[in-house]
């Protein structure tokens, strides 16, 4: 589908799902609805911070694909060097304390392999995002297995004129990680 198409259908849905209620839909649910409507799809490009060509994600290409969406979860698979190695999966969930994003290094990896691999950390979406941007501070989980990672803020935007979807970590309050990818 082309990016128009793609615009088109989701302001279609937005309007949809507001014209049945009274209440505005929550900015967490509307990300969430409008991500969704990309399932399937794959965003390429690159990290482009921090600027240091030893870091995995950094001077190779990044595709993000969404590859699979129910009501309650996204799942977009991470990988690197053109798409040849899985890097991460990044998992937003409705869950009861609300928009969760997990990151996923399991993989397919067996237990040997896990012990120094770190997975399992994220946050919930706070009350500053919109249909397009929503921010994750780090959860009480995060803070106890990544105290390091105490004050990380994940942030993830579609900026769907321009078909972009957009990855972003900061770390007190500056920024360690972003990773700009467009839609296929």
């Amino acid at each position: 589908m082309y990016i128009k198409e793609k615009v088109f259908l989701i302001c279609c849905s937005l309007i949809l799902i507001s014209c049945g209620n009274d209440e505005p839909q929550d900015p967490r649910d509307s990300f969430f609805d409008t991500l969704s409507a990309y399932c399937g799809d794959t965003f390429t490009g690159e990290g482009v911070y921090p600027d240091d060509p030893d870091h995995d994600l950094i001077a190779t290409e990044l595709r993000a694909h969404l590859s699979s969406c129910d009501d309650d979860m996204i799942t977009i698979d991470l990988y690197r060097n053109g798409g040849e190695t899985w890097h991460a999966t990044w998992i937003l969930e409705h869950r009861e304390g609300g928009l969760h994003l997990y990151h996923d290094h399991a993989g397919d990896r067996d237990e040997d392999e896990l012990e120094d691999v770190l997975t399992g950390y994220g946050g919930y979406a706070d009350e500053h995002g919109t249909a397009t941007q929503q921010f994750f501070p780090t959860d009480n989980h995060t803070a106890e297995i990544l105290p390091e990672a105490a004050t990380n803020v994940w942030m993830m935007e579609l900026i769907e004129d321009t078909g972009q979807f957009i990855y972003y970590l900061e770390r007190h309050n500056e920024p360690r990680f972003r990773a700009e990818l467009t839609l296929n």
